[in-house]
């Protein structure tokens, strides 16, 4: 026989377990809908499934603030006040449910916090984005979403809007960054064609090699006034000038004189061997090119600064019985073409500061997204495309190959400026 504290314990036990049970959110499947929704496809099962997940999470709320339905309790705050067609969001997708509604005693409506975090106004343009970085155009989109039994809102006009709200966000975000107390080592500056608009990006690389997107502007071309009001618009967000960098550039004098304005000696010049070389090739007859371009990758893989000038020299009088513009085209900057070799650095860090290679993959993202465009609509359009593409991007870098040895390149940096200040003394 069992004494009365053995049934109140095991009272209290079946109650603590209830009370979990009640805190637990129980969703109630038709098998046989369950089942035809998951042949299917997958995606739309699980689509469905967060349908009817989040009608759950509203009875649930429901309930605690009104108690189970037809329970009677004089303390109630609340009560229920039928239901009312809402729109929530859900793998990209808006889902129509009918939401519960509630009413406080005075007879004010109760807001929902659930149904709130379910209509979410960010997170569809966040899905639209993640799509559409991918290679997903918004006339395609509607056909790579499974929709839900009661999903709507993926026709391209809805994407387009998402879209380009999302990707606003992200630009300005990009132009709002900051870097106060963080320094660059090397920044790399690069533009890419963006029918007809150029696109100046600037990349920079902290001292532990991360990489790190600084800014972008829009122009026609790179001009000078456009590349410096870039640069001292960075400075006003932070980016130290104070002390020397590695700046690597293509062959565009404009950008040189932007960079020679804004930091002054402090500034590090690096010129692209890859544009170089593509320009000298581009006044080369074709039965010359293996040769200048062996003559070249063998000036540029010296370590020994002085002999790859020499080499360099040697090219250009060699060069001038073929094409005196293409010696001219390499006579051009030529010192600035091996600052690298110069500075002494490792060749595992050097070999990706001699050109504008890591800017690269971030200018292949943007020209795939922007070839899918068949019409760009004023140059917000271009930029915002072009914002996301880096943005994006920037998620997957990784730290410049040979980062163990900044510590030497800003050696070599600060100790390239102290011959500088020390020869402008003597003069």
């Amino acid at each position: 026989m069992r004494r009365g504290y053995q049934k109140k314990t095991i009272g209290r036990r079946g109650a603590g377990r209830a009370k979990a049970a009640d805190e637990a959110v129980q969703l109630m499947l038709d098998p046989e809908m369950t089942i035809r929704v998951m042949q299917e496809s997958v995606h739309s099962f699980g689509a469905e499934m967060g349908r009817l997940i989040a009608i759950e999470l509203l009875s649930n709320e429901v309930r605690e603030l009104c108690g189970a339905r037809h329970e009677r309790a004089e303390d109630r705050q609340a009560s229920r006040h039928g239901r009312q067609r809402g729109v929530i969001t859900i793998a990209g997708q808006k889902v129509g449910i009918q939401r519960p509604r509630v009413r406080s005693r005075s007879g004010k409506e109760v807001e929902l916090s659930t149904y709130g975090s379910l209509q979410r106004e960010e997170a569809m343009p966040e899905a639209v984005l993640r799509r559409m970085v991918r290679g997903v155009s918004c006339r395609d989109y509607e056909g790579v979403v499974d929709l839900a039994r009661e999903g709507f809102g993926v026709k391209r006009a809805s994407v387009s809007r998402a879209f380009i709200k999302a990707s606003s966000q992200q630009l300005e975000a990009l132009a709002q960054r900051r870097f106060d107390g963080t320094r660059f080592a090397a920044i790399f500056i690069d533009g890419v064609d963006f029918d007809g608009e150029m696109m100046i990006v600037v990349l920079g690389v902290e001292k532990d090699g991360s990489k790190r997107i600084l800014g972008l502007r829009q122009g026609a071309t790179e001009n000078a006034v456009l590349v410096r009001s870039l640069i001292e618009e960075m400075r006003e967000r932070g980016l130290c000038c104070d002390h020397p960098t590695l700046f690597v550039l293509d062959g565009s004098k404009a950008l040189r004189k932007a960079v020679g304005d804004v930091w002054g000696p402090n500034a590090v010049i690096q010129r692209c061997q890859v544009h170089k070389k593509r320009n000298v090739l581009a006044h080369v007859p074709d039965r010359h090119r293996d040769d200048v371009c062996r003559r070249l990758n063998e000036a540029y893989t010296h370590t020994d600064a002085d002999k790859a000038l020499r080499s360099l020299k040697t090219t250009v009088r060699w060069l001038r019985n073929i094409n005196p513009d293409a010696a001219a085209s390499l006579e051009e900057g030529l010192e600035e073409t091996i600052t690298v070799i110069r500075l002494g650095i490792d060749p595992q860090l050097a070999v990706h500061l001699r050109s504008t290679n890591p800017i690269e993959s971030g200018f292949d993202r943007v020209r795939k997204m922007g070839a899918r465009v068949k019409r760009w609509r004023g140059g917000d359009m271009r930029r915002r495309w072009c914002a996301a593409a880096l943005v994006e991007v920037e998620k997957k870098f990784r730290r410049l190959k040979g980062h163990a040895h900044m510590p030497q390149l800003i050696r070599a940096l600060d100790r390239t400026a102290e011959q500088k200040s020390g020869a402008s003394k003597i003069a």
